[in-house]
C-alpha cells in the first residue's frame, strides 16, 4: 500500500474514531480534570469542611476512632483514617463495607471530624456528593466493573487516534523541524486545522502518558501479565495477631503508630486503620521521603493489636521494578508526582481532548459544505 492510500485510510480511522467517541474522550478528559484538586474543590462545595486557620494540633488518633464509634455505634466493621497533611483540613474517616452500599463496588461512609475535638463535621456516602460522584463518573462511567473495562476501551480508542493523529500531523520533505514550529494560518478553515494539529502533536506524549496511566489503574489486570513477566511481584502475605489467652491488653492506635514510625523514622503517617475483630490488626501507612505519592503512599506496617509486634511491612523502596510501575501510576496519572506544577499540567491537559473533538467538528463541518459547494 503507498503511502498516499496509507495515509487516506489513516485519516478516515482517525475522522470516524473521533466523530463517534470524541464526545467520551472529551468526557474522561474534563473529569479528569476536575479530579486533580477534588480535596480543594470539595472542601469549596463544603464551607463545613474548611477548618478555622489554626496550627495543625497533635492528633489524638485513638480518640478519633473512639469519637467515631460513639457517633455510629452499629457500625463495628472496619474503619479507616486519612490523617490531614496541612491545617485547615478535616481528618477523613471511611466505614469500608457499609451494609447500604452492598454489593457496590466501593461505597464507603466517609465521616469528617474536627482534628482538635474529635466532633463529627458532616458524614457522606461516597457517590452520592459531587466530587466522589464526579470520580465514579470518570473512574468507572458510573456502571461498576463493567464501566472500568468500557473506560480502558475508550482509553485505548483514544491512544489510536492520538498516534494516527500525530502521524498524519509529521512534517514531510524538507525543513520538517521549520514546518514543525507552531504557525497558525490566517482564515478559518486553516486556523482550525492548525490549532487542531498542533495541539494534539505537541500534547501527545504527555497524552500517552496520561492514556496508559488511565488504562493501568482502571484495569491492572491487563498490564500485570507483561509486568510481572518482567519483574517478579513483591509477596504481600496475610498477618493475624495473635489472641492470647485470658484477660488481653490491646494497644490503641497511637501506639500502633508510634511503632511504626519507630520502623521507619522521618517518615509520615497518612493512613491508619483499626482492627474490627480479635484476629485484626492495625494497618499504618507512611509516607517515605522518596515516594512519588504525598496522599497515598505506599509504604505499610501491620502491628499486632496485643503484642504491638511487627507483623509485615512493605517497603516502598524497597520493592521490585513491577511494583515500582504500579505505584507510579496514579501520582503520574494525577500530576501529583511532580508536585502542584504537575498537578496544574495534567488539569491543562485534562481540557485537550475536548479542545480536539470541537476543532475537530468544526473542522469536519468546514469539509462538508465545501463538499456540497
Amino acid at each position: 500500500m503507498s503511502a498516499k492510500y496509507l495515509r487516506r485510510y489513516l485519516s478516515a480511522a482517525h475522522l470516524y474514531l473521533g466523530l463517534v467517541l470524541g464526545g467520551a474522550f472529551a468526557l474522561l478528559g474534563v473529569t479528569g480534570s476536575l479530579l486533580v484538586f477534588y480535596p480543594e474543590l470539595d472542601r469549596f462545595l463544603n464551607p463545613e469542611l474548611r477548618i478555622s486557620s489554626r496550627p495543625l494540633p497533635e492528633l489524638n488518633v485513638q480518640h478519633m476512632f473512639e469519637r467515631l464509634h460513639e457517633a455510629f455505634p452499629q457500625r463495628q466493621g472496619v474503619w479507616r483514617l486519612e490523617l490531614p497533611r496541612a491545617s485547615g483540613q478535616a481528618v477523613f474517616a471511611r466505614y469500608v463495607t457499609p451494609e447500604e452500599k452492598s454489593p457496590e463496588l466501593f461505597a464507603p461512609l466517609v465521616v469528617a471530624l474536627d482534628p482538635a475535638t474529635g466532633t463529627v463535621i458532616n458524614s457522606r456516602f461516597w457517590g452520592d456528593y459531587a466530587v466522589t460522584w464526579v470520580y465514579n463518573l470518570h473512574y468507572s462511567l458510573l456502571s461498576g466493573k463493567t464501566g472500568t473495562v468500557l473506560v480502558s476501551l475508550l482509553g485505548i480508542a483514544f491512544l489510536i487516534s492520538v498516534c494516527i493523529g500525530f502521524y498524519i500531523w509529521l512534517p514531510r520533505g524538507r525543513n520538517r523541524l521549520t514546518k514543525a514550529l507552531p504557525k497558525i494560518r490566517s482564515g478559518s478553515r486553516k486556523a482550525v486545522y492548525d490549532l487542531h494539529g498542533y495541539f494534539g502533536a505537541y500534547a501527545f506524549g504527555l497524552l500517552l502518558l496520561l492514556i496508559i496511566t488511565g488504562v493501568g489503574l482502571a484495569t491492572p489486570q491487563w498490564l500485570e501479565p507483561f509486568v510481572y513477566c518482567i519483574s517478579s511481584k513483591t509477596p504481600d502475605f496475610k498477618v493475624e495477631s495473635i489472641v492470647p489467652l485470658g484477660a488481653a491488653f490491646r494497644i490503641d492506635a497511637n501506639q500502633a503508630i508510634a511503632v511504626s514510625l519507630n520502623k521507619f523514622s522521618g517518615s509520615q503517617v497518612r493512613w491508619i486503620e483499626a482492627p474490627s475483630t480479635a484476629e485484626g490488626v492495625y494497618v499504618v501507612r507512611l509516607k517515605q521521603a522518596g515516594e512519588p505519592s504525598d496522599r497515598f503512599p505506599k509504604t505499610y506496617v501491620r502491628v499486632d493489636q496485643f503484642s504491638s509486634q511487627v507483623l509485615s511491612v512493605r517497603d516502598a523502596l524497597k520493592v521490585s521494578a513491577g511494583d515500582v510501575f504500579f505505584d507510579w501510576l496514579h501520582p503520574l496519572h494525577n500530576g501529583e508526582a511532580l508536585g502542584l506544577w504537575g498537578r496544574w499540567l495534567v488539569f491543562i491537559l485534562g481540557l485537550v481532548p475536548g479542545f480536539l473533538w470541537c476543532t475537530g467538528l468544526i473542522r469536519w463541518r468546514h469539509k462538508i459544505i465545501a463538499k456540497n459547494r
